[in-house]
């Protein structure tokens, strides 16, 4: 939306972003939580062992080659919004 501010100029506002940032770091616990590293394919069970880190090229290979329901709930992607 396309919103006149007081100094004059207009300027494209996402209101509907806010609430996907405020609450980070809930999001974080919540991956966490769920044995989902949001840096890299750790499970939460051991964090210091040696893991590749998650990246687009091994999201679109994962969309490519498996199930929307595996991926959810083997890394917790939403396929469909990949």
């Amino acid at each position: 939306k396309v919103t006149h501010f007081g100094d004059g100029h207009f300027h494209r506002i996402i209101y509907g972003l806010g609430p996907y940032i405020a609450d980070f770091e809930e999001q974080v616990l919540e991956c966490i939580v769920k044995c989902w590293c949001t840096q890299c394919l750790a499970s939460r069970l051991n964090l210091n062992e040696d893991a590749l880190d998650r990246c687009c090229e091994h999201v679109d290979a994962l969309v490519e080659e498996g199930t929307l329901l595996g991926i959810w709930d083997d890394y917790g992607i939403v396929g469909d919004l990949v």
